[in-house]
């Protein structure tokens, strides 16, 4: 990572650990689909994570853009299908944008829907 790239992470880190929520980013590993039962198993993974959670905005109720630091989730990139639980409730991932010094993300920002 560049020095700039580095310094920047850092602020937003520590901007998001002052000012951010605590929340946890599930997904499930190894997803398989069984046709004889139509579900889909595998094993969920957990990661504890802070976030900041903004509104959208009236027009969308229920949807919330959560902006976390990349180096909070140690090698682990948001996807959408992921789940976000904020307060013991549960939203789905639906959208995902990086933002990047190179190829290291500095933050994510996440689109999530109730």
């Amino acid at each position: 990572m560049t020095p700039l790239g580095s310094s920047l992470s850092g602020v937003a880190a520590r901007l998001i650990t002052r000012y951010g929520a605590p929340m946890v980013l599930s997904r499930t590993e190894a997803a398989s689909y069984d046709p004889a039962t139509g579900s889909v198993t595998g094993t969920p993974s957990d990661h504890p994570l802070l976030g900041i959670v903004e509104s959208v905005s009236a027009a969308f109720v229920g949807d919330l853009l959560v902006t976390v630091a990349g180096e909070d989730l140690s090698g682990i990139r948001p996807a959408p299908g992921d789940l976000l639980r904020i307060d013991g409730t549960a939203h789905d991932v639906v959208n995902v944008t990086t933002i990047a010094t190179g190829t290291e993300p500095l933050l994510f920002r996440l689109l999530v829907r109730r």
